[in-house]
């Protein structure tokens, strides 16, 4: 390996730039580059590092994500199109999607420097809105699609169709469209079930649904996901929300199409825990505490 970009979330500033001053101090002694958005640069007081985003993925071996399910987001948005594999190391308080632990991360990365590791490709949608015959595409998306009311008084009125087919009309809160990888997150809040990201699928969650018949529904990977916005009330607010990340103000007679994007994120695997015993260990499946 000749570089490796490090993506880091400095919410939690302390523990991140302890964590990349150490990583970055061993890759220089390895004589492998280090580059670094231009923030934590900044914080690290390193900006002889900083590479702007759009070149930050050029010709590195890997990215190394430092901090939480966030900071992986963001690093998959980055590294995904590039198809550059991905490393997450928890540094936050979740952390369902990286690989290793605060502790584990300097041990491992000789390791990791050396080729020894299994790469896992993890599913990923892209979204487009369909307004007036006009389509409007946003970035590839890792987890979700969630439309939602917001602060609007006022439920939404969704009509979802998988596929060729019409699944109905629902008057509720909002609707998490996620890939197996996004049902750990906002699905899982909103009552969807837990899919393994090896079983490429999107999941089809109501929010809040104004009625005791919508369940979750469980669409192949390949299916695409249509869902009409009814007509809005006065002061009625509704949007579209990739990944938390990138927002799309939705009006009456609005289309939000999601299905499987062309490009893949690259997760590398060591011998951390699998899907299952994380589901155990920071889900607390089935736990009596």
């Amino acid at each position: 390996m000749t570089a490796i970009a490090i993506i880091a979330s400095l919410r939690h500033k302390r523990r991140v730039s302890a964590a990349a001053r150490e990583v970055i101090r061993w890759l220089e002694q390895q004589r492998v580059e280090a580059r670094l958005q231009g923030d934590l640069a900044t914080a690290l007081r390193r900006e002889d590092l900083a590479v702007a985003d759009e070149r930050l993925m050029d010709g590195v071996s890997l990215a190394l994500s430092l901090g939480g399910d966030g900071a992986m987001l963001a690093t998959t948005r980055l590294a995904a199109p590039r198809g550059t594999p991905i490393l997450g190391c928890n540094l936050g308080g979740f952390g369902f999607l990286t690989e290793l632990t605060e502790s584990e991360l300097m041990p491992a990365l000789p390791r990791v420097l050396a080729g020894d590791y299994r790469v896992r490709d993890r599913m990923m949608i892209e979204c487009e809105l369909v307004r007036a015959g006009d389509a409007i595409s946003t970035p590839p998306g890792l987890n979700d699609v969630a439309i939602t009311r917001g602060a609007s008084p006022h439920l939404p009125r969704l009509e979802i169709q998988v596929g060729a087919e019409s699944l109905g009309a629902l008057t509720a809160d909002g609707l998490v469209i996620a890939t197996s990888t996004g049902s750990t997150a906002y699905s899982l809040a909103a009552g969807g079930p837990l899919v393994s990201p090896e079983v490429e699928a999107l999941v089809v969650t109501p929010i809040c649904a104004h009625t005791l018949s919508a369940r979750p529904v469980v669409a192949p990977g390949t299916t695409e996901i249509a869902v009409r916005l009814a007509e809005l009330q006065p002061g009625q607010h509704v949007g579209a929300v990739i990944d938390g990340q990138d927002a799309l103000a939705l009006e009456s007679g609005d289309i939000v199409r999601v299905r499987k994007a062309a490009v893949a994120a690259h997760f590398i695997r060591l011998d951390g825990p699998g899907f299952i015993a994380k589901v155990r260990s920071r889900l607390d499946w089935a736990s009596r505490s």
